[in-house]
């Protein structure tokens, strides 16, 4: 791509500079730089070039006119003298087969031969030999080819006729002016001056008018003859590469038609034809088909690219919503816990105190059940004692004082008893023994 937009940039540079009203607009401003700056002093030059409008749009199409006629003329002296040796190389017998090699060895030649113009002649027919398969009519062609290049050659004078023609149409034109305003200055004069002053005075003023039509035909002069020697050696040019290029060509082809029938002939070069432009047609639909992939791959790399991020995009916004709700999540299911823990050490702690409190009231009853037992081991040795005194008193007979000594005994076992709490159950003795069953 660099390459080709430096070429087109080459091409319109080089177009420019082979520009003539360019060229003429520069030449005729240098022109009458000279002639206001007093290089040229003369008053020819100041009566015919610069006394009158018509006379600076003449000058300037004569100097365009001018100017186109000397890039022609450059650009003959620019073309290379090429042989049709340096061309194709020596003449020898060719098989119309070898034309596209023929062909590749041009291109590889210097440009200045290339483009030279024996070497666009010589490509052209090589290339109507190879696409017709035949070097039937091939000085035929070559007389077409010269025919054109005659026809190119007049047509690029074109602007230089319109500058000839034109320019005494101008001298005409700046005349016909001078004579208007004359004639105009003659009718207001008249009524002021005599008729015989008036005219004189007119008279001496249209030798200024008429020196914009002498000018006009000397210019054209100098194109016409400009552009007929130019032309004149444009035209031998021509005719040189015309006897170069048929002295290089004909009899240079082997032709492989001779003493065949002529619709054979016709239909083989048909089929050539056919083939050249079905191999034409696969190459264009084959480089049709890699711009198509070629652009296919391209937009499914752009849109991989694009769903690749359109991807990472979602998945980061997930990834991060879903992260942030997990930490919310987490944040609650702590909060929570705390709760939870705090609830489980204030039940633990009331379970502690509980238990502490079970524990000591666990104590006192201990103690208590402590207190009973031993209470109850004292009623035990109590009752044996009674026992013991009853029988006593059975076998002595005092019942009576018996009786004070068991009253003494239970009196001192209630007190005994009075200082244990309610929980303690009451002792009971057993069954007291009548008097009878006492005495």
């Amino acid at each position: 791509m660099p390459t080709s937009k430096k070429q087109t940039n080459n091409s319109l540079s080089l177009a420019i500079m082979k520009w003539p009203v360019l060229w003429g607009g520069v030449a005729t401003a240098a022109f009458y730089i000279a002639i206001r700056g007093g290089h040229l002093q003369h008053p020819l030059i100041t009566r015919y070039f610069a006394s009158h409008p018509v006379e600076y749009i003449a000058t300037t199409m004569f100097f365009v006119g001018l100017a186109a006629l000397l890039i022609k003329f450059l650009a003959l002296l620019a073309q290379p003298k090429v042989t049709g040796q340096m061309v194709l190389g020596p003449f020898a017998a060719t098989s119309i087969e070898q034309c596209p090699e023929l062909l590749a060895d041009i291109d590889e030649k210097p440009r200045s031969i290339r483009r030279s113009l024996l070497g666009t002649r010589i490509v052209d027919a090589v290339d109507y030999v190879r696409r017709r398969g035949s070097a039937e009519n091939l000085d035929g062609h070559l007389r077409v080819l010269a025919d054109q290049a005659s026809e190119r050659s007049v047509a690029s004078y074109s602007l230089v006729r319109i500058v000839i023609s034109t320019i005494p149409i101008l001298g005409f034109l700046g005349t016909v002016i001078g004579i208007t305003r004359a004639v105009a200055e003659l009718a207001q004069l008249v009524g002021d001056i005599s008729f015989e002053e008036a005219i004189n005075s007119v008279v001496s003023g249209l030798s200024v008018a008429f020196d914009t039509t002498a000018l006009a035909l000397a210019l054209s002069i100098v194109l016409m003859f400009a552009m007929f020697f130019v032309s004149r050696a444009e035209a031998a040019r021509l005719a040189a590469v015309e006897r170069e290029a048929e002295q290089t060509l004909i009899g240079r082809f082997e032709s492989t038609g001779g003493g065949e029938d002529p619709g054979v002939l016709a239909i083989r070069q048909i089929g050539m034809e056919v083939s050249r432009h079905t191999d034409t047609l696969v190459e264009r639909q084959a480089e049709i088909w890699n711009r198509s992939i070629e652009a296919a791959n391209e937009r499914w790399s752009v849109m991989a690219t694009t769903t690749e991020k359109q991807l990472e995009t979602a998945l980061s916004r997930a990834l991060h919503s879903s992260a942030r709700a997990h930490a919310e999540l987490l944040e609650a299911a702590e909060e929570r816990a705390r709760d939870d823990r705090r609830e489980i050490l204030q039940i633990t702690k009331d379970a502690a105190g509980a238990a502490a409190a079970q524990q000591q009231e666990m104590s006192r009853q201990t103690e208590l059940l402590l207190g009973v037992v031993n209470a109850t081991e004292q009623v035990l040795k109590l009752e044996e004692t009674l026992n013991g005194n009853l029988q006593a008193l059975r076998q002595s007979g005092n019942f009576d004082q018996a009786i004070n000594s068991l009253a003494a005994a239970i009196s001192l076992l209630n007190s005994r008893l009075g200082q244990t709490p309610d929980l303690a159950s009451p002792v009971r003795l057993g069954r007291s023994a009548t008097p009878e069953e006492a005495a």
